[in-house]
């Protein structure tokens, strides 16, 4: 077997008894106050551009131009009014009645194009022993943001408001000899950490889902997809697979050695993905796309494919809707092939009001498919996508080597054939 395997986490399912276990100890966990720039911070976000209809009374002295949030916290719903005239000011119904009239601002901390809010405390429910999170709300303007804009009709979406938790519990973990800093994170903030895997895989959305954070190269940090990943039941600290398990209240966390049985993934092609999965959460790639896997079930998060041509030059592809990849199991001893890549197709998907049909036209693929049409001063959207033949899509935006492909040429015809709109069409 030729690919090569980078082990980044995993999360094991399997019962007692099919492995030797031997503890590893408890350790305790300490709150930490996250930093602005901590990458753990920014792990914790959330965002949201609903207007909610249960504001029954609003800030005295709101300026003309204000939008309206709903968010969650413990589950629940928590209305806020942002007045985006300068200076901003946020107005959160921490009482949860829908009456903001006498609510005072929070306070803001401006942050280049964002706004923090914050720390604040907000009770989780209102029934005995219901926990307090300690949070903070992030505003920001799309329309100021590089690569965003407001399309015609949506000026009131053109803020976001988000939250997340303000901090996390951290602490020091030796396994085998080993010194490792570990943190785990109450991503959908609602005052307790919970494996992020049941019987059916990753809780979804899956970003929203409590994580872990584990320092395994060492260096100090918490950097990215390798070292923070959604809470499992199993890691794997360099090559070794540990049962880990976290105290509701994020005080503790216990670790168990333990070895899962193995499987094969057969992608039939070469591929790099990232998987993640009640047994494990892996960085894979190789030139025949077959790897051994600890079995369990699995979710892809990317996927990309490459093939060099006659010059020699190597075309990548990579996509993030997965198909059948979106949810697939590995058995112990046995393989679990799914075929991926070419043949490819052109598929154009489109949204908008209905009228009239018309046909749009993918130059580079001759592919076409009628859609509704556009009435005077309304839009259309259309999303082309590369499907590969086990139903895998692709973006349309092969790189050649290094180089990014130009975007498609795009030409829309009325019923007679007659050329309504051409042009290009835009990445992202």
């Amino acid at each position: 077997m030729r690919g090569f395997l980078r082990v980044v986490a995993a999360a094991a399912f399997l019962a007692a008894g099919t492995s030797a276990v031997r503890a590893q100890g408890e350790f305790p966990l300490k709150y930490v106050l996250a930093e602005g720039n901590d990458p753990l911070n920014w792990e914790m976000s959330r965002s949201t551009h609903t207007q909610p209809p249960g504001i029954k009374a609003l800030p005295q002295g709101l300026s003309d131009k204000v939008r309206y949030f709903e968010v969650s916290v413990g589950g629940k719903p928590l209305w806020a009014v942002l007045d985006t005239a300068s200076p901003t000011k946020l107005y959160v119904d921490l009482a949860r009645t829908g009456d903001l009239s006498s609510v005072a601002p929070l306070i803001v901390k401006a942050s280049g194009d964002w706004c923090c809010y914050g720390p604040i405390d907000i009770p989780t429910g209102s029934g005995e022993g219901a926990p307090t999170v300690k949070v903070l709300f992030v505003s920001t303007k799309f329309a100021e943001r590089p690569g965003y804009s407001v399309a015609p009709g949506f000026e009131t979406y053109d803020y976001s408001l988000g939250i997340r938790a303000a901090g996390y519990m951290a602490g020091d973990v030796k396994l085998d000899g080993q010194t490792y800093r570990i943190a785990v994170l109450d991503k959908n903030v609602d005052g307790r950490y919970e494996c992020a895997f049941g019987k059916e895989g990753v809780s979804q959305p899956w970003w929203l889902a409590d994580a872990i954070a584990i320092d395994s190269d060492q260096d100090g940090k918490f950097t990215g997809a390798g070292e923070i990943m959604p809470l499992p039941k199993t890691v794997c600290v360099k090559g070794k697979y540990y049962r880990v398990e976290v105290a509701p209240d994020g005080s503790s966390i216990k670790f168990e050695k333990h070895e899962p049985k193995m499987g094969t993934l057969d992608m039939g092609t070469a591929a790099s993905l990232t998987l993640m999965s009640d047994t494990a959460m892996y960085d894979l790639s190789g030139a025949d796309g077959k790897w051994q896997v600890p079995e369990g079930r699995y979710t892809s998060r990317f996927l990309s494919i490459t093939k060099t041509d006659a010059e020699g030059k190597v075309w990548t592809l990579s996509g993030h809707d997965m198909g059948p990849l979106a949810k697939f199991e590995v058995r112990g001893g046995e393989t679990a092939s799914i075929q991926i890549g070419p043949p490819l197709a052109l598929k154009v998907d489109a949204s908008g009001p209905q009228s009239s049909a018309v046909v749009v036209v993918g130059t580079s693929g001759g592919a076409a498919v009628s859609i509704a049409g556009p009435p005077s001063g309304d839009n259309v959207v259309l999303n082309l996508a590369l499907v590969g033949k086990a139903g895998e899509r692709y973006s349309v935006a092969p790189r050649k080597g290094t180089e990014q492909s130009p975007p498609p040429k795009v030409k829309v015809f009325d019923a007679s054939g007659k050329i309504l709109a051409e042009g290009n069409s835009e990445f992202g």
